[in-house]
């Protein structure tokens, strides 16, 4: 048997569009047997299990990942488990798309090559925000150029995410929709020095006083007024002592960084609830740790 596991993520961070991103503890988890047909098997939430073959992700980029290779077709059982919830701004995307290339190179023999197989998840997903964290683990930095670029800047050890999910699916598609053509210089160059010392920051660990680097100019001023609730419980957060928080991806999930001190977590989740429950928004609260290795294979 073929077993895989790939950790869901959260990207962006604030001002790192398409570029930042960090390894958060839920999983998707994938077993692998030879057979004499394909059948594929699904555990998850709701929008998960109900996916059908021609819509399943993980299948596409198996056989993408195939074909590119000129891999066997050869038939295989999986069963599939998630628990990073769909359509949430987790990574449930490229949390699926890393293990299909993962499932077609493991099906076949070959060694595990974590930056291979993240510029064949980008050919796939378009963007490597959330593949190379899922892959690397940690928190990333992605770039495409004519090459995929990744590193790795930190493993937050020390770092909770306090996860606040609404309720209900909320598409990539009508995020991306809300986003402007165009962009003010000014305010995008402010934005790249926030992202590029939030970085740095991170990796050095110094947290204190940060909050002010996760200001965005890029994309979460024009996602908010689709995500009622949204600025209330970023500003509640950062006032009940995160490190910072920021719109996780495309929405709908806000997270906040906290330090590992468990009653600031606490006090951080009820501050964030409450924010979204003054404005009617139901959400589903999570503490979640950094997960510092990325996907894993084995035999």
């Amino acid at each position: 048997m073929i077993r895989i596991s790939v950790p869901c993520s959260t990207s962006n961070l604030g001002p790192g569009f398409d570029s930042l991103g960090l390894a958060l503890s839920l999983s998707l988890d994938v077993e692998l047997r030879p057979s004499e047909a394909r059948t594929v098997t699904r555990h998850g939430d709701e929008l998960f299990s109900a996916v059908t073959d021609a819509d399943d992700l993980f299948l596409r980029a198996l056989s993408h990942r195939r074909s590119a290779l000129g891999l066997a077709d050869d038939p295989f059982a999986a069963t599939l488990r998630s628990a990073i919830p769909t359509g949430r701004g987790l990574g449930s995307s490229a949390a699926a798309v890393v293990a299909g290339v993962m499932a077609a190179d493991a099906l076949a023999g070959r060694a595990h090559d974590p930056i291979d197989v993240l510029r064949a998840a980008t050919r796939v997903e378009g963007h490597p925000d959330n593949a190379a964290p899922a892959i690397l683990g940690g928190l990333c930095c992605a770039v495409v150029d004519e090459d995929v670029h990744a590193a790795c800047i930190s493993s937050l050890a020390d770092v909770r995410a306090v996860v606040a999910s609404p309720e209900g699916m909320f598409p990539t598609k009508a995020s991306r929709g809300a986003l402007p053509a165009t962009l003010d210089h000014k305010a995008a160059t402010a934005s790249l020095g926030r992202a590029v010392f939030l970085s740095h920051a991170l990796r050095d660990g110094r947290t204190d006083g940060l909050a002010w680097a996760f200001r965005d100019a890029f994309h979460q001023p024009y996602r908010a007024p689709l995500l009622p609730g949204l600025p209330e419980a970023i500003s509640a957060a950062q006032q009940a002592g995160a490190i910072g928080a920021f719109l996780s991806g495309a929405g709908s999930s806000s997270i906040a960084l906290v330090r590992d001190d468990r009653e600031r977590v606490a006090k951080v989740s009820a501050a964030m609830r409450a924010a979204y429950d003054r404005v009617g928004t139901a959400v589903t609260m999570r503490a979640l740790t950094v997960h510092a290795r990325g996907a894993m294979v084995s035999r």
